[in-house]
């Protein structure tokens, strides 16, 4: 599965207004919930706040990758969040975070949430692929970009 058919353009926010990691994820959680009725918004906030509790899932170069396995999950599913100014993410390099690509996944999908995660970092590794989400206008454009990526991606190989 590719990065783009697990996010939906309902699941992405763009320049938030949002002044803290809690507030940021309970975000996150509003937009899996509203967008799969099966999610319930406050199980998925205490899941990813349990994850962050084991170690801050912001990488460097102001990006974070908030993720958890959740019950009541059927699929991976992700979202992204753009906030117009960084927040506090206990990231490595002290960088503010302005970008969160999160992740849940079913409670027994131990590898699939693994390998996705390697996708979305490889993917966030690249300063060209950041530039593009943050510069995008609206949910769909961001979509179309990640789309049209992934299929030159996978034409290269």
């Amino acid at each position: 599965m590719t990065l783009a058919q697990l996010l939906i353009p309902n699941r992405i926010q763009l320049n938030a207004e949002i002044s803290s990691k809690k507030k940021a994820l309970q975000e996150i959680s509003r937009l899996f919930a509203e967008s799969d009725n099966t999610l319930d918004q406050n199980l998925v906030f205490d899941a990813l706040t349990d994850r962050e509790k084991l170690g801050s899932t912001a990488l460097e170069q102001g990006i974070a990758i908030p993720h958890c396995r959740i019950s009541g999950c059927t699929q991976a599913q992700s979202a992204i969040l753009t906030l117009r100014t960084g927040i506090d993410f206990d990231a490595r390099d002290g960088q503010a975070v302005d970008l969160l690509w999160a992740l849940i996944v079913p409670e027994q999908s131990t590898d699939e949430h693994l390998a996705i995660l390697a996708q979305l970092a490889n993917t966030l590794s690249s300063a060209d692929n950041c530039r593009k989400i943050r510069a995008s206008r609206n949910a769909e454009e961001l979509h179309q970009n990640l789309t049209a990526l992934e299929q030159m991606t996978e034409q290269q190989s």
